[in-house]
């Protein structure tokens, strides 16, 4: 076999194209005029990065393949997105950290409510008139003492510290419609009905 010599001699291309079309449509829905009017995270007019500005980044990122703040790099990097999308400056990693640590229990209720407008927003040009809701539950193991992990059903790990979320899905559409963190202790159906009664109403 012969030895092949490969170069990367183009600068102007990515391989995640397919957030240009996301971004349009969050443009389209006014995503980041609706986060700035609605999370009340305190930031200085003078910051360089604002919070909806890190919210946005964060949703590219997760849906270019991101599960740690550390894989930030891969949008960092792009050069070719990050003139698209004019990020002429991209928060470090601890940048993010320090920003969503002054998220409070308030303003994640906010960023909810957020979720709330932009799904209205969507579901005023195709309702399904009914919908199905389906709930399932997850098991995610922790190592060491972390807040509100408690020992319970882990089917991984026996006797390891927990959490134990529920997610509630839309049938028709495969959206997450809500979630709640619960400690690893809890029985699967505990808290449907509230999550129900208090997040899960449809005008």
């Amino acid at each position: 076999m012969k030895n092949v010599k490969v170069e990367f001699t183009e600068k102007n291309l990515t391989g995640n194209a397919g957030l240009i079309h996301f971004g349009r449509f969050m443009k389209k829905l006014g995503l980041a005029g609706i986060l700035e009017s609605h999370i009340t995270v305190p930031r200085a007019a003078n910051a360089d990065y604002q919070v909806c500005d890190a919210v946005i980044m964060l949703i590219l990122g997760v849906l270019a393949g991101v599960k740690h703040i550390s894989h930030m790099a891969i949008l960092r990097s792009d050069n070719v997105l990050r003139s698209i999308f004019v990020w002429e400056k991209f928060p470090a990693d601890t940048a993010f950290g320090r920003i969503f640590r002054l998220f409070s229990h308030r303003n994640c209720h906010e960023l909810s409510e957020v979720e709330d407008i932009v799904r209205r927003k969507i579901w005023k040009n195709k309702w399904f008139g009914r919908v199905t809701l389906e709930f399932d539950s997850s098991v995610k193991g922790v190592f060491g003492s972390r807040e509100g992990a408690e020992k319970g059903y882990n089917p991984f790990r026996k006797g390891q510290k927990s959490y134990h979320p529920i997610f509630c899905f839309i049938a028709e559409t495969r959206e997450c419609l809500h979630n709640w963190f619960r400690p690893g202790s809890t029985y699967s159906a505990d808290g449907i009905l509230n999550l129900c009664s208090q997040n899960l109403i449809f005008n």
